[in-house]
């Protein structure tokens, strides 16, 4: 049935209503009901949702008109058929618009769609534009476009406490005004990756939502002038009592705020604003100008989470901020260099430059999540019990090498251990297996750029939590019979390989027969995989995300198109010029109903000719070259109203 939903929604719900057959069809809701998350169900279209709660002593024709009738995008004649019906299937609702759109006691709605990539990080070479074909209306769309606030004045979502738009590039400065219009409600907001928002309009929201405690604003364009309103005294509070002159201001209440990737901050106001915050519980600072100055400033006890990773701190700042903290759970300082010195010098304390930073931590904490490279050097695995005993996430990266005595101790070290990155280090079969066998609860294993001298003894043993796998570069000698053991030994939801040549075209078969639920596969530089195509890889109905680099020229021209088809929770697909046996591939617009947000097409300085051929044009040579460097990135993003064309310098 989900399946037909998939191929045609329209003509099969309408041959159901013609059977008097719904049963199939219900979402049951009742009056204690309280969440309904319907993310990742492409079959759940807008005729879906209205006949999904249609009462049962309808005719079969009349539920066809009403079918019909959505599809046309006559939404006022439903309403009135509706009420007509009057739709009473269950006591708290009038009717179905009041189901989707006007429930009062609704008080989080989530919005958030993929995000795929942030090309504002890179160098745009061109960039344009298509206005997409809206057929339909869907719900989110109709959120926006229609407001907050009815034709009457009263508030459609009046209750609304936490609101999440992650992702939403088509939001703009005039959308957040009109959420602004929450003020008395609005406590929480996510709107990571909205590039259209400017810092004003930001500020302005703020502004108006004096409430506003928690704040996801990760890689938009929150700058000086939204923090001087973070900093600036609320007038409603300004007549209240307060032993803290800071509790004046909004920041002081601020209890959750995520400002990764902001750029637009300056050092004056990154230190004005981290002053401010007192009582925060989880703190991203992460790619920000955060340095020294500025968190000497932060005298908050209150953190559980910390991020202040790709950032210009010392132990200086970070000691006292540990040291104040003990429910810290979270802490993530990876790619911070300057960990090392203390006033430009490389501390040298007992002898050990790591010494410091490894005492804060096994001195005050109990983490959970632990992200670090620079400074975190132990020598002895009793150095890190029992502060690692509840870590169940850990990143290990570039700044430091875990010796092989303590990798193989991480089992018993971090006994409820669940995901384990390790980037830049010196590992062996002995680690891995061990890794494998031992760790009962490992569902996450990363290989990233890792020396030693593995073989394919390493995963020759069951692992059956393991579920997600990323080997980059580090095993270049698995072969299918390597392949076909490890489908054996875990259930895989995620595979990342890359350097692995030699694979061939069987390798595609061994993949999706035995992982036919993958939902992330990503090969690079696998040998020739794709030398006949990517049948068996569209076998795997549950992908939402593929990349295939450099695995073998015979990617044909239709592959995107295909891909949509086959794939129907498709969102990412990553390819490289290089592969294509026709020279390039064709770039469709996405018909509305599919989950696709992006594709990257990457070539080499080889393989111009054939860029131009994936924009309609004939390519000038068929043959096999050899590709020597990345020259560029053609992406395609596309959004609820339009489709963007970028050609980016970089690699992506």
């Amino acid at each position: 049935m989900i399946l037909n939903l998939l191929k045609d929604s329209l003509q099969t719900l309408l041959h159901t209503v013609t059977d008097d057959n719904l049963d199939s069809y219900r979402i049951r809701l009742t009056e204690y009901s309280k969440k309904i998350v319907l993310s990742g169900c492409p079959q759940l279209t807008t005729q879906f949702l209205y006949i999904s709660a249609l009462p049962t002593d309808l005719d079969a024709v009349f539920k066809r008109t009403i079918v019909s009738d959505v599809n046309d995008g006559c939404l006022n004649h439903y309403n009135g058929l509706v009420k007509k019906a009057k739709t009473l299937s269950f006591r708290n609702f009038e009717d179905l618009q009041c189901l989707l759109l006007r429930c009062p006691w609704i008080n989080e709605i989530n919005l958030s769609i993929d995000t795929s990539i942030i090309l504002s990080k890179y160098s745009i070479i061109s960039s344009r534009s298509e206005v997409r074909r809206d057929v339909n209306r869907n719900l989110s769309s109709y959120y926006m476009q229609s407001g907050l606030y009815g034709t009457s004045g009263n508030p459609v979502f009046s209750n609304i406490s936490k609101l999440i738009l992650e992702g939403r590039n088509d939001i703009t400065d005039m959308n957040l005004l009109e959420i602004s219009m929450l003020k008395s409600s609005l406590c929480y907001i996510n709107i990571k990756h909205c590039t259209l928002l400017t810092d004003d309009g930001i500020s302005t929201l703020l502004l108006n939502c004096r409430k506003m405690h928690s704040m996801v604003l990760s890689y938009t364009s929150f700058g000086n002038h939204s923090i001087q309103t973070l900093c600036s005294l609320d007038p409603s509070d300004s007549f209240s009592y307060h032993k803290d002159e800071h509790a004046h201001v909004m920041a002081f209440r601020l209890q959750e705020l995520h400002l990764e990737g902001c750029e637009g901050i300056s050092c004056a106001a990154m230190s004005q604003l981290v002053s401010n915050m007192n009582i925060v519980k989880s703190l991203c600072l992460r790619e920000t100008s955060l340095a020294d100055g500025a968190l000497c400033n932060f005298v908050g006890s209150s953190l559980e989470y910390l991020d202040i990773s790709e950032t210009v701190v010392s132990m200086v700042s970070l000691a006292p901020v540990i040291r104040r903290n003990s429910n810290l759970s979270c802490l993530k300082t990876a790619g911070c260099r300057n960990l090392l010195f203390e006033q430009g010098e490389v501390q040298s304390t007992s002898g050990n430059k790591y010494g410091r930073f490894l005492q804060e931590i096994t001195s005050t904490c109990y983490l959970e999540d632990v992200e670090m490279g620079w400074a975190f050097c132990p020598v002895r695995v009793d150095d890190l019990i029992p502060s690692f005993s509840k870590v169940r996430r850990m990143t290990v990266g570039l700044g430091t090498t875990l010796p092989e005595n303590i990798l193989h101790a991480l089992p018993e070290i971090c006994p409820f251990l669940e995901s384990l990155v390790l980037r830049f280090q010196v590992i062996s079969d002995r680690v891995v297996r061990n890794l494998l066998e031992s760790s009962t609860n490992l569902q996450v294993l990363c290989l990233h750029y890792c020396l030693g001298n593995l073989t394919s003894f390493s995963f020759q043993t069951m692992a059956p939590a393991l579920r997600i796998l990323r080997l980059q570069w580090v095993t270049p000698w698995i072969t299918n019979d390597d392949l076909t053991i490890l489908t054996q030994n875990c259930n895989l939801v995620e595979l990342l390989l890359s350097g692995c040549k030699l694979l061939d075209t069987s390798s595609q078969e061994i993949i999706s027969s035995g992982w036919p639920n993958l939902a992330c596969l990503q090969l690079e530089e696998c040998g020739q995989i794709t030398l006949d195509g990517v049948d068996s890889i569209l076998d795997c109905k549950a992908l939402e995300e593929v990349l295939l680099r450099h695995t073998g020229r015979g990617i044909g021209r239709t592959i995107i198109t295909d891909a949509i088809r086959e794939l129907p929770l498709l969102r990412k697909l990553a390819l490289d010029l290089c592969d294509a046996s026709e020279g390039g591939y064709d770039t469709p617009n996405v018909p509305e109903g599919k989950m696709m947000r992006s594709v990257r097409m990457s070539r080499c300085k080889k393989s111009a000719a054939a860029a131009r051929s994936c924009f309609g044009e004939a390519s000038s040579s068929s043959s096999n070259r050899k590709p020597v460097q990345h020259r560029e990135t053609i992406v395609l993003e596309w959004s609820s109203r339009q489709l963007t064309t970028t050609v980016v310098e970089e690699r992506l």
